[in-house]
């Protein structure tokens, strides 16, 4: 089975880190954090990481059985 990361925007509030996002966790999900620096600089990498993920998340909606889905709701438009 091959993981999946998810990357989440997230941010310290002081006291605890608070996900910017709706996603349901399980308990002990494990989790990996990225500080990024506060003069902006990390914008170029989650970027690049945005663009890194794109394939995975190609590979998982791009595929055959998707098509066949997409052709399934073009006829309920209709």
């Amino acid at each position: 089975m091959q993981a999946t990361l998810v990357t989440i925007p997230a941010h310290f509030d002081g006291q605890s880190i608070q996900l910017d996002a709706d996603i349901t966790l399980k308990p002990n999900t494990r989790l990996l954090v990225t500080v990024l620096g506060e003069d902006n600089s990390h914008r170029s990498l989650v970027r690049e990481a945005m663009q890194l993920s794109q394939n995975s998340l190609t590979n998982i909606w791009d595929n055959e059985d998707d098509a066949a889905y997409d052709h399934l709701t073009e006829r309920h438009r209709l």
